[in-house]
């Protein structure tokens, strides 16, 4: 049996793992199709299953065959790898029951997507070998390519590149542009494997991986290596996804044709863009629109990385030339599609608006090189910094290694302000982003505001070695500034200010102004940056006037506290930092 013939009845029998075709999804099937014989080597692009949202995920180490003929030992999520793609509208709610057949611990994190803190795969929220966990939050997010991946604390890269991962992809109904849909809607998530590693993939990084990261000589594109993808000779969209762990790839099509970029991390951009190239770093999705309208039927065109000079060694290094999936045009078939003027616009970020200038250095250091932020590498326990509900802040981030670094922030998207002070930004930067990379001696601004949800999230590079070498910071989203006022009248006096400026040690008068109006009662109270209340310092019936307690923080640890001032319908913060 030809190879053509076999594909046809593969296809009516609808093998979701040997077969090149979308997710089932995204919809039409292919029938009455007429398809031409194009020569080359390679593999069927595989796409995983589509999750059957509110199901079980559950994680187990199974043997697959990655290689044609030849078993590969590796993690899969219900059996799949890569995992299932969940596929949800926004608006809807995800649920999924994670269950952990692993010899070791693992929490799940929903890449660029917002969650609630306790949904969002921190590593202290760990599922223990044998236990399981459902997650479960609305989603809020713009349509836009996300996706899942492992997240324990220490285990995340060895995880991810056993395959512990897949896309998590948004759709929006209001979103109407007639863009490619159903058969010409794409996704590939592109990872580069050590051939030597076809038995299993073993996962054993020395002194070069833990430098520059574990890389890999060869492309899978959806656990596919040697991909070809069928195509018909009309217009595609493609949700690229680095999955790696730390390659950066120069994405380019072998005939140098332009493409139209029109999504990037956080869904569709203003308008499209024409590019020729651009970098994709782990972490990071870009969505582009390729015509195979030029192309003759039986011909082929190959997305590959280009070839650019970097530091590392050879064969695993940054910037060799690789193959990642070849485009075969079989046939006259149109998707439809459009490449839209515009979308809908994307309202952008004042810098005048900023609140607060966080600035962070990535550095290495130590006879093993630490990869490190602000001089600090990750401890699970410690809090770095607050941040507030609704404030803009403008982050500085430097580059002061010679390894790239894609940096990404948890619960947020940013908009990417400078390159070393440039405006003149590449068109994969402009538009929402949770991962910016950083090339050595770099400097990026990006500014970011978290609206959504309170509680401790993560910002880490990902470069998953470096991630797990403790490039990763905890900060905690708290309470806005400022008075939340829930009535209509707005006090004639209602003031909350120290005696003494910050910090204090060994304790603090807070004095406070009550209005006649406000209120019968109030309280002033005293949290840590956990939002544990420590102390109360009043609490009962009040009248108009000014007041003043003093809190001894006798056997409290240093650190950042609030003290809290509600009466009546009104509340006001401030913060307080205790050294010791």
């Amino acid at each position: 049996m030809k190879r053509r013939d076999m594909l046809i009845k593969t296809l009516a029998a609808g093998a979701l793992l040997t077969i090149p075709k979308p997710l089932q999804i995204f919809a039409n099937e292919r029938k009455n199709v007429v398809l031409t014989e194009v020569s080359g080597a390679g593999n069927p692009l595989r796409f995983p299953p589509v999750f059957t949202n509110g199901g079980n995920m559950t994680l187990a180490e199974t043997t697959e065959q990655v290689w044609p003929g030849q078993d590969t030992q590796l993690v899969t999520i219900n059996g799949s790898y890569p995992g299932p793609s969940v596929v949800i509208d926004k608006g809807q709610t995800f649920t999924a029951n994670v269950i952990n057949n692993l010899n070791e611990v693992i929490t799940t994190h929903w890449h660029g997507v917002s969650a609630p803190a306790n949904m969002d795969g921190h590593p202290r929220d760990a599922i223990n070998p044998g236990s399981s966990f459902t997650y479960t939050f609305p989603v809020i997010n713009r349509g836009g390519t996300y996706f899942y991946h492992a997240h324990a604390d220490m285990l995340t890269a060895k995880q991810v590149y056993r395959g512990f991962a897949g896309f998590f992809i948004v759709r929006d109904p209001a979103e109407n542009y007639n863009l490619p849909s159903g058969a010409y809607d794409v996704p590939l998530c592109i990872q580069d494997r050590r051939i030597a590693d076809i038995p299993n993939f073993t996962y054993n990084p020395g002194s070069p991986e833990q430098t520059w990261g574990y890389l890999g000589d060869t492309v899978l594109v959806n656990g596919t290596p040697d991909a070809y993808f069928e195509v018909s000779k009309t217009l595609y969209r493609f949700r690229l996804l680095n999955g790696s762990n730390s390659r950066v790839y120069r994405i380019a099509f072998s005939d140098n044709r332009s493409f139209s970029i029109i999504g990037t991390d956080g869904g569709l951009k203003d308008a499209p863009v024409t590019a020729t190239q651009f970098n994709l770093a782990p972490g990071e999705r870009v969505e582009i629109l390729v015509d195979f309208s030029g192309n003759t039927i039986g011909s082929n065109v190959t997305l590959r990385s280009l070839a650019y000079t970097f530091g590392g060694t050879l064969p695993y290094k940054q910037g060799i030339a690789l193959d990642i999936i070849r485009f075969d045009v079989t046939n006259n078939n149109s998707s439809g599609g459009i490449i839209p003027a515009a979308f809908s616009p994307i309202t952008y970020y004042n810098s005048s608006e900023v609140v607060e200038t966080r600035q962070f250095d990535l550095t290495m250091s130590g006879s093993h090189p630490m990869h490190k932020i602000n001089g600090f590498t990750f401890d699970i326990n410690r809090i770095d910094w607050t941040t507030r509900l609704n404030s803009l802040e403008k982050w500085r981030i430097r580059n002061l290694t010679a390894d790239y670094h894609p940096m990404h922030t948890h619960e947020a998207q940013w908009q990417v302000l400078s390159r070393n002070n440039s405006t003149n930004l590449p068109p994969s930067d402009k538009g929402w982003k949770d991962t910016v990379n950083l090339s050595p001696g770099e400097t990026v601004e990006v500014l970011v505001k978290f609206t959504d949800h309170k509680g401790l999230y993560l910002f880490h590079c990902h470069n998953l070695e470096h991630e797990d070498d403790g490039m990763m910071l905890n900060f905690e989203i708290i309470d806005p500034i400022g008075i939340e006022q829930i009535g209509t009248e707005v006090p004639r006096s209602f003031e909350l200010h120290q005696n003494y400026p910050n910090p204090f040690n060994p304790s603090t008068k807070i004095k406070f102004d009550i209005a006649e109006r406000v209120a019968d009662n109030a309280s002033l109270k005293i949290f840590d940056i956990r939002g544990r209340q420590v102390a109360e310092l009043y609490n009962g019936k009040i009248s108009a006037g000014s007041y003043e307690a003093e809190w001894k923080p006798n056997f409290m640890p240093s650190g950042t506290y609030f003290a809290k001032l509600t009466a009546g319908n009104f509340t006001k913060t401030i913060k307080l930092i205790l050294t010791k």
